[in-house]
């Protein structure tokens, strides 16, 4: 499949498709025609590219993205290691909010040690 085709079956831009190429994180792409410099993307980058957009929302990076699509060329048993690589970011996540919690808790402090007294 072509770019186009790929962008429009994904919902990611052509820029965003020559991106993930650049950064190795598609696959088995060909030149079938190299007369016409065209490329075939093949119908398993829609997957690899769908997985990228579903570990973005989940606040995964797209270097981690890219171990996780690592591992699962490697290994038929990929659910074992998501499940491992979202409870790392989900502890990430957890200790960020309790960071930001810490952070709200002494500005809440802050400004009611400067309110005036209506006394």
């Amino acid at each position: 499949m072509k770019i186009g085709e790929l962008a429009s079956r994904t919902g990611v831009t052509r820029d965003t498709i020559r991106f993930y190429e650049r950064s190795g994180l598609l696959k088995n792409i060909t030149r079938p025609f190299e007369w016409n410099n065209y490329k075939d993307y093949g119908s398993e980058n829609v997957e690899r590219i769908k997985i990228l957009k579903c570990l973005k929302k989940f606040g995964l990076t797209l270097k981690e993205g890219k171990e996780i699509l690592q591992e699962k060329d490697n290994n038929p048993n990929i659910d074992v290691y998501r499940r491992k690589k979202a409870a790392k970011k989900l502890r990430e996540i957890e200790k960020k909010i309790a960071e930001l919690e810490e952070v709200k808790n002494n500005l809440l402090a802050l400004l009611n040690y400067n309110k005036p007294n209506k006394d």
